[in-house]
């Protein structure tokens, strides 16, 4: 009792404790209750992943309930379904993207369910003592009923407007796509340049390994019309490590930050998600990650999410682990917050006064 109260005064404070976060996917930050009521509107049976029945039964019966009961039952289907989704996710690295495409974007196709979606990202963020973020999505993935690219990035820019925290968009291709799609990324990124902050590359490492020529150009050609407003980030060394040919690549595009980047070496920042490398299976258990041995080695590190749907851990969970388990304190939360906040697509005015913020905040011991 006494070593779970410590615990949840330390969470508390972390909580309170304001941090940067550069690397989450919206289409993995999702409410399992928000999920499950927009799959009520389309039709649990039209899931391409049945819904267990664990899940459904309770919901379904809270429908013939009110008050206290109706709110139990539909907590319990939230906190089953959210079970099952990281169990089904952490099978593999495949598992986790099937699970997104076939829970995840089903419902985030109309604008009003995206707007909601960020929406609820952006409070969730604020109360978890997140005072700027980067949040990367692939509007591709949701002009499949429909919308077109303008329509979602109109979707996801009104709330980013009416967002309490300072925000910025990274645009994401993915690995299985091609120029023609990258360049139209590019070309959506510059046409809403005062929202996004950056250019990434994701999706399957295992399927579609590496540093893709095809990427490449497009970035770089991104980076110099937009004379470095828009900042490169790839997904890389997530579940393998370099080639020789990486490196090259990366090196000579000057690309700045590596997200997770687990997997090697690299100089760049690298944009950690502890437990998301934890349910993808990149490593047995939080003790066995690399995180704490490359902070301590002097690599730039920054602490971040990836998402939290599947890895039911925001941001403060993610500090308490390291807290716990490496013994990182105020100092080494202050250094990876300005780490990020250094990385970020931020304005200086906006990263003047978030690092202000942060050195007032953190005791350096």
């Amino acid at each position: 009792m006494k070593a779970y109260s410590e615990s949840l005064t330390i969470r508390r404070k972390l909580r309170r404790l304001p941090k940067i976060l550069i690397h989450e996917h919206l289409d993995c930050s999702l409410r399992p209750m928000t999920m499950l009521r927009l799959w009520e509107s389309r039709g649990f049976e039209h899931a391409e992943i049945a819904f267990p029945d664990d899940v459904l039964s309770p919901w379904k019966e809270s429908a013939l309930c009110t008050g206290k009961r109706r709110r139990y039952l539909r907590s319990l289907a939230a906190r089953r379904y959210r079970k099952f989704l990281v169990s089904f996710a952490s099978r593999s690295l495949a598992n986790y993207v099937q699970a997104i495409c076939d829970h995840v974007l089903p419902v985030m196709q109309s604008v009003s369910n995206l707007r909601r979606i960020t929406r609820e990202r952006f409070v969730d963020a604020k109360r978890d003592g997140i005072i700027g973020m980067e949040l990367r999505f692939a509007p591709q993935l949701h002009i499949r009923e429909g919308l077109s690219l303008q329509e979602v990035m109109d979707a996801v820019v009104a709330e980013v407007k009416l967002s309490k925290i300072p925000v910025k968009l990274i645009l994401c291709c993915l690995r299985h796509e091609d120029a023609a799609m990258a360049g139209r990324l590019s070309d959506l990124a510059m046409n809403y340049i005062d929202f996004v902050g950056g250019f990434d590359l994701a999706g399957d490492e295992e399927a579609y390994p590496g540093v893709p020529e095809w990427w490449l150009e497009e970035a770089l050609s991104l980076r110099e019309r937009s004379d470095g407003q828009i900042r490169l980030t790839i997904h890389l060394t997530e579940t393998r490590a370099a080639t020789a040919e990486d490196r090259r690549r990366i090196a000579g595009a000057e690309i700045e930050r590596i997200g997770h980047g687990i997997k090697d070496h690299w100089k760049q920042i690298r944009e950690v998600c502890p437990t998301s490398n934890l349910v993808t299976g990149q490593i047995g258990s939080i003790v066995e990650h690399p995180v704490d041995t490359f902070y301590r080695a002097g690599y730039p590190v920054t602490i971040n999410t990836d998402g939290t749907l599947f890895t039911d851990a925001g941001l403060t969970d993610e500090y308490l682990k390291l807290y716990q388990t490496f013994g990182w304190r105020d100092s080494h939360f202050l250094k990876v917050n300005l780490t990020a906040l250094e990385a970020s697509s931020f304005s200086p005015s906006e990263k003047e006064k978030l690092k202000a913020l942060l050195c007032s905040s953190y005791n350096e011991e």
